[in-house]
């Protein structure tokens, strides 16, 4: 199933979704020109737009709209908190480790959890299991990455959720079984608030409370202004086309799991 979704996914979104109407309209061309130039205009004209920091900057405008944790809220007497982290994807096979390691965006994730344990102390938590039925769950590898390059070797685990909503069913009851009712929550930014609407109506979370990390915010470089804004970047696509898998996150929970919530 999740396999089947990626998929689909793919060819939905830029690029996939773009290459689709171009050739829509190489079938069509010798029937139908004008339709054919519409489509073509269309198609490129949205490559365009999705490969600028414009776009990026105006999608990340909709989407970080939870601000930095600047302090931690102080415990009631006898609350115990710990930080959980979502996982983010893994690197298949890296050639230099030998072995699956985390992907960068999960690393950007624990980097977070880890500076943030590092200022409180409190026990960290990551979640994340097999999705293509790999041979180690996600969670292994953020715990492996913790202990290999932050030094922090005490952490907890939850191994079989495999996408966002089955985090914030699977995490609440290990977090109970050691008396934790706080929940730090460390993702990117752009992926925090689906990641909390989840989280809240999730019914195993009765009675905790959520405290928003984010990270990984989109942040302007040198040349992120005046025309620079509209030069077409490898970069800027895959950040946009990340947006949009959070939008279509959205919709999709709504529909697949609103029964459920």
């Amino acid at each position: 199933m999740t396999e089947t979704i990626r998929l689909i996914e793919a060819w939905l979104m830029p690029p996939g979704g773009v290459l689709l109407v171009l050739m829509l309209a190489l079938l069509v061309a010798s029937r139908r020109r004008r339709f054919a130039t519409t489509l073509i205009w269309a198609a490129t004209s949205a490559l365009y737009l999705f490969s600028t920091p414009w776009m990026m900057f105006k999608l990340a405008e909709q989407l970080e709209t939870i601000s930095p944790l600047q302090e931690m809220p102080v415990l009631e007497r006898g609350q115990l908190a710990a930080i959980v982290v979502l996982g983010g994807g893994r690197y298949t096979a890296a050639p230099e480790f030998g072995r699956d390691v985390v992907g960068t965006s999960t690393l950007a994730r624990l980097r977070y959890g880890a500076y943030l344990h590092r200022q409180t102390a409190l026990p960290i938590l990551v979640t994340g299991g097999t999705p293509l039925n790999e041979a180690a769950p996600e969670s292994q590898l953020m715990a492996d990455s913790l202990r290999d390059d932050f030094a922090i070797a005490d952490v907890w685990q939850e191994n079989k959720s495999i996408n966002t909503w089955e985090h914030a069913r699977f995490v609440p009851p290990v977090l109970r079984q050691k008396g934790v009712s706080t929940v730090v929550l460390v993702t990117h930014a752009s992926h925090l608030p689906r990641a909390l609407r989840v989280f809240q109506s999730s019914p195993e979370m009765e009675g905790m409370t959520i405290i928003p990390a984010p990270t990984a915010f989109t942040t302007k470089g040198k040349m992120d202004h005046g025309f620079g804004m509209w030069r077409p970047s490898a970069g800027a696509l895959s950040k946009n086309v990340t947006f949009l898998h959070e939008w279509g996150g959205m919709l999709w929970y709504q529909i697949r799991y609103s029964a459920d919530t």
